[in-house]
């Protein structure tokens, strides 16, 4: 476990911050900081202006051989992520302890046995992936991939460290996506296909392990092209996924020839194709410019001009009458929360200890007794 002075270098915050978030003086956070006895309020203050789960301070359990397979793919210097990476290795720790009283989850890796993932062959990868687990041909949205998720038996669940975008593992032949909870979940969905990328490309280490986090997914957050390999077959496999080519050209030909539109691709068709495959803005804008649909560059300055005009594409998409994307749902793995509901019935922990673990409202876990009692 990392000192509280690791998770202010890590996430550069100050200590006189640091105190002021906790509602503790800065005499008192410096005598925590030097090993001083704190309370337990004193904890969950300092956990709450760190925004790190009270776990991450008090909790002394091994999280080594997990955070050494995050390590062997982080590019990034150690300090600058460690807090982090105690966070999320001591979840996928935690996630295991329902996990293991489950089958593995990585047999749908197979379909992809000897593929050598490729940033040329991410469009075979997602069309492999769509019509084998979802029957879908190569036009069809896929707003129900995190069902799909389920049915695979890959464990989904939501991230305690609400600066990381998404999270993809496999450990102990298990296979885990974990995601920053976002209030825009068209966000999440590419988020999702991203990391269902990661695991892809890692087919063929189930046995070794794999594990990787990212702060930030590049065709979501930013226009910078990504700095690793991996990191563009991921955002190219994740956009296939859940654009697909022939379908995008169709839905593009269609929305044109329906709005009259002539000339260059414009805001308003990318905002229509965003709504019709139920991803944001940036994605479609991006997913368009890799089709040749946009000039280099041309997804960047529209995001751009939306941003200084409206704040945001959603404002833009309001005022042109767009619909409202249907709601998504996406939520943590139906199996882990059953799992979870089991041990408490055997008295094997509290029902609140299950609910930590699995970073989920107690509430869930009734739902799920309930549903056992019936």
């Amino acid at each position: 476990m990392i000192s509280i002075g690791e998770h202010l270098q890590s996430r550069k915050i100050t200590a006189e911050k640091a105190a002021e978030k906790a509602g503790i003086s800065a005499q008192r956070f410096a005598q925590v900081i030097g090993g001083a006895e704190a309370t337990l309020a004193e904890m969950r203050g300092i956990a709450k202006a760190l925004h790190v789960p009270l776990s991450s301070l008090v909790d002394d359990s091994p999280v080594e051989p997990i955070k050494a397979l995050f390590r062997k793919t982080l590019d990034q210097r150690e300090i600058e992520i460690s807090s982090h990476m105690e966070v999320v290795s001591a979840q996928v720790r935690d996630t295991l302890v329902f996990a293991k009283r489950l089958p593995k989850n990585t047999a749908w890796l197979e379909l992809f046995r000897n593929m050598p993932p490729e940033l040329e062959a991410a469009e075979e990868f997602a069309q492999l992936f769509r019509k084998a687990f979802a029957g879908l041909d190569d036009k069809d949205a896929f707003p129900h991939l995190p069902q799909v998720v389920h049915e695979l038996g890959v464990f989904l669940l939501y991230c305690r460290d609400s600066n990381i975008e998404g999270v993809s593992a496999i450990v102990d032949g298990y296979a885990l996506i974990i995601l920053g909870a976002r209030g825009f979940k068209p966000r999440m969905l590419f988020t999702i296909a991203h990391e269902i990328g990661h695991l892809v490309a890692h087919h063929d280490e189930k046995g070794g392990g794999y594990a990787h986090f990212d702060r930030e997914v590049r065709s979501e957050r930013q226009f910078a092209s990504p700095r690793k390999l991996e990191e563009k077959f991921a955002d190219a496999f994740g956009s296939a996924l859940v654009l697909p080519r022939h379908g995008v050209l169709l839905a593009m030909k269609s929305i044109r020839e329906q709005l009259g539109a002539k000339g260059p691709l414009g805001d308003i068709e990318l905002l229509w194709l965003a709504h019709l495959f139920h991803v944001s803005f940036e994605v479609a804008a991006r997913r368009c410019e890799g089709l040749g649909l946009l000039p280099e560059r041309g997804a960047r300055a529209l995001y751009q001009k939306l941003v200084d005009d409206y704040k945001n594409p959603e404002r833009r998409a309001i005022e042109l009458g767009v619909p409202a994307r249907q709601e998504l749902s996406i939520e943590t793995s139906p199996s882990l929360i059953r799992a979870a509901a089991d041990q408490v019935r055997a008295g094997n922990m509290s029902i609140g200890r299950a609910a930590e673990l699995l970073n989920i409202p107690i509430s869930s876990i009734f739902v799920a007794n309930a549903e056992f009692n019936k």
